[in-house]
């Protein structure tokens, strides 16, 4: 007897499977793509911070992680001006997602750009 293919529960089933992978994948990646937002306002922070106090940059910065609901601590942000003629810039956070109320994907991400402040003379 010759086979006829898939029956339409099994693309059913294809399908919701589907689906439940691309929930998945897009639940840790947006853990990433957050990182990825956050790592470019640090370093634009950084990079137009020299004029600012650390104060401010800190400000900006919880600000611009609210946005993604990703909360930052004031004491995780670390501004240091030591450095000749640059500007660095640490902050350390927490980012998960929940998959179900079954999974949770946990990450301790890290964002340490060090910019080299431009003379205007």
């Amino acid at each position: 007897m010759k086979s006829r293919g898939i029956s339409g529960f099994g693309v059913i089933m294809m399908i919701i499977l589907l689906l439940l992978i691309a929930y998945v994948l897009y639940q840790i990646g947006r853990v990433h793509f957050t990182y990825g937002y956050i790592s470019g306002k640090v370093e634009n922070a950084a990079r137009l911070g020299g004029g600012m106090t650390d104060h401010d940059i800190r400000g900006q910065l919880i600000n611009e992680a609210e946005e993604r609901n990703v909360k930052l601590n004031p004491d995780s942000v670390y501004i240091d001006r030591e450095i000749p003629d640059s500007l660095r810039i640490y902050v350390a956070y927490d980012d998960s997602s929940d998959i179900f109320g079954f999974f949770t994907y946990c990450r301790h991400l890290q964002i340490d750009k060090v910019v080299l402040i431009e003379s205007k003379y």
